[in-house]
């Protein structure tokens, strides 16, 4: 009986965290004309080979669209009426490029700013597909979605952390490893509550921050097709390094049939819809 104690934890404080990641944009599921055309696109999106970009030429070619970018985030940040502290960072951030890192990766962090390893920079195919993933990220940090994860896992922590505790206590157990795992647990939990939520926020706000900047609105959808077809060839073995961009994010369906509902909404003129009490 003792042993399911931790784990009514960790399912009670996985739904307590749910309400810890409030949306700020209000998105409806995609239909099923939507869904039925993103698993065609997954299969049948032509895109070209990787351009495999020397090391010496990653920063520079990420700076080819980061200004456009950060402009047009800015834009879209301020048409959602989003506060200035969000806003400024679209201006400001630091873009860090790390060439010596092999990973299909992109990242925001507590600081605002927005890392870009080497391999999602050789195996993007055109320079739009970059602006995507920027956008993406960009999109992470004007709506705050590091802070949002990051009071979730202290939140996750500090929870499973004390009813360990409790629950050791009354066993009579001075042992205190269980409490620190159960919090690490906590803290992944918490870490990860809501992330597929988040991600498809980024997504569909990045397709409008690239036609704010006057890019292809396919330019995310091309480069998520890419990255899903690198990590099914690492499965093969034919690819060495890992897909860290897909690892927190929805299925690969759902995402796409979202993407192609943010380019129809695009396309239609419809603007971003802040969640009712934004």
């Amino acid at each position: 009986m003792r042993a399911i104690v931790p784990v009514a934890a960790v399912l009670a404080t996985a739904l307590a965290l749910a309400g810890c990641a409030t949306p700020h944009l209000e998105i409806a599921e995609p239909s099923d004309r939507q869904k039925a055309e993103a698993e065609t696109a997954l299969k049948f999106t032509a895109v070209g080979p990787p351009r495999n970009v020397a090391a010496d030429r990653m920063v520079p070619t990420v700076n080819r669209v980061l200004r456009r970018v950060r402009l047009a985030s800015h834009a879209v940040c301020t048409e959602l009426k989003l506060p200035e502290e969000r806003c400024k960072p679209m201006l400001e951030s630091r873009v860090l490029v790390d060439p010596n890192k092999k990973d299909i990766n992109a990242f925001a962090d507590g600081n605002d700013n927005v890392g870009v390893y080497g391999g999602l920079v050789r195996h993007m195919g055109t320079d739009a597909e970059i602006a995507g993933v920027l956008a993406h990220e960009f999109a992470h940090v004007m709506l705050g979605h590091v802070e949002k994860k990051t009071t979730n896992a202290l939140i996750g922590g500090l929870v499973l952390g004390v009813l360990t505790g409790v629950a050791s206590a009354a066993a009579g157990s001075q042992d205190q490893r269980p409490v620190r795992d159960m919090t690490k647990l906590g803290w992944e939990i918490g870490s990860t509550a809501y992330s597929p939520e988040m991600e498809i926020e980024a997504d569909r706000t990045a397709v409008y921050i690239l036609h704010k900047a006057g890019l292809p609105l396919t330019a995310l959808q091309s480069a998520l097709v890419r990255m899903s077809r690198a990590r099914a060839q690492r499965s093969s073995g034919a690819f060495s390094g890992t897909v860290g961009f897909l690892q927190t994010h929805p299925s690969d369906d759902r995402r796409h049939a979202h993407l192609i509902s943010a380019m129809e909404d695009v396309r239609a003129g419809k603007p971003l819809k802040p969640a009712k009490g934004k």
